[in-house]
């Protein structure tokens, strides 16, 4: 070990001198639950080089605070950072022993909170606490970049990413921190993330072209539609939530084709990409007023709590049903492209969407309990029974 010019460990708050040949961090240092912590960034390529092995969590012997790897979660994080110039990714946590780190305050009085240096025995590891993925995807980028020396290893050189370091290398506590950290953790529902994220050219289209230009009168400018949750109550005055929405959205414009999320989305951005942003906003408005002027739907936007009838009464604001008639739209639309969007849609309105009607037994809805049923096979099957009722004898001419 380098030799320092004092002996020890110090909390964050306590005066040290400077340990020469030790690394340098620039840091803030500070207690939380009793234990000595620091807050410092790095640049993404320094960091990986600072950082030890992958320690998957073995409860037996009690070693690791690491989940078993998700390869496609890597994968994403890493194809994130490659291909997101404007990037952004939380603190990684990690760990370190007192035996090769401490920190040395700037001054003498007693904040808190001070500013000061985080000193780093030359060669000592940190340990990942939390933030396997993104350290593993760091290092994916780099590895497959640095060679390159292009813009975007340029980018990592220049960037920083937040460090919190905690002083203490006890094992037992270091997988309490993981489980605690997983549990007090709230991630976004999906309307809320969906809504935010306008990198997505089909968030940005609804929430910009479709909800707040006010083309589709029954959302009133989205005063009807549930951004907070995913899932509206029973006596909501909105019609569905962002997240059903989005996806009845992109299955009108590519069906039903797409098994995973990724898949999903490439293919919507890739549809809207070929035919245009215009052209895709423009159906989406034309399904959207469509579906607000469906008789039932048009009576509930009309009356005072009259969505809670229409959702206690009928099938038409049900996610998986929404899903539906935007599949059998695509799917009507694919057989006769003559057939426009609003006239499939108002050809539903002779369907039986009521819950005491049979028109859905056996697709979404369960012929012995009478209960909605979930999932894609469900509304996938109610939406090629919608399709043929929209053109009668679909089935024996399009192979559906």
């Amino acid at each position: 070990m380098v030799p320092s010019s004092d002996k020890g460990s110090d909390g964050p708050n306590k005066k040290r001198k400077i340990s020469y040949g030790y690394v340098p961090y620039p840091a803030i240092g500070f207690q939380m639950g009793g234990r000595p912590f620091c807050i410092t960034a790095m640049t993404p390529v320094d960091y990986v080089g600072v950082v030890g092995p992958r320690e998957e969590w073995d409860p037996l012997s009690g070693v690791g605070t690491n989940r078993k790897e998700d390869k496609a979660h890597r994968d994403a994080i890493a194809s994130y950072i490659q291909d997101t110039p404007d990037y952004v990714l939380n603190s990684i946590l990690l760990y370190i022993s007192e035996h090769d780190a401490h920190f040395v305050a700037d001054d003498d009085n007693n904040q808190v909170i001070r500013s000061g240096v985080l000193y780093v025995r030359p060669g000592a590891k940190f340990k990942v606490g939390d933030g396997g993925h993104r350290t593993s995807a760091y290092g994916d980028v780099i590895t497959a970049h640095e060679p390159l020396n292009d813009e975007v290893i340029e980018r990592l050189r220049t960037s920083g990413q937040p460090i919190v370091v905690v002083i203490d290398d006890d094992q037992v506590r270091r997988a309490q921190d993981f489980s605690d950290l997983q549990k007090n953790a709230k991630p976004l529902n999906a309307s809320i993330a969906q809504s935010m994220d306008r990198r997505q050219v089909l968030n940005r289209l609804l929430i910009e072209e479709v909800i707040k230009a006010g083309d589709v009168a029954g959302f009133d400018q989205g005063a009807r539609i549930e951004f907070l949750t995913d899932t509206p109550g029973k006596l909501s005055a909105k019609l569905m939530s962002f997240k059903a929405m989005r996806y009845a959205s992109g299955t009108l414009l590519i069906g039903t084709s797409a098994r995973t999320t990724r898949t999903w989305n490439d293919a919507v951005e890739t549809t809207i990409a070929r035919v245009g942003e215009e052209a895709a906003t423009g159906d989406l408005i034309e399904f959207w007023s469509a579906y607000c002027a469906l008789p039932r739907i048009a009576e509930g936007l009309s009356r005072e709590r009259g969505l809670a009838v229409v959702r206690e009464e009928t099938w038409l604001l049900s996610a998986n049903v929404i899903y539906a008639i935007a599949a059998a739209v695509h799917i009507v639309r694919t057989e006769d492209e003559d057939l426009s969007i609003a006239d499939a849609v108002s050809k539903l309105e002779s369907f039986d969407f009521e819950r005491e009607g049979r028109a859905l037994i056996g697709t979404l809805v369960d012929p012995e309990t009478g209960k909605a049923a979930t999932g894609r096979d469900a509304w996938g099957s109610a939406a090629v029974r919608m399709a043929e009722h929209v053109l009668p004898g679909l089935k024996s001419q399009a192979g559906v």
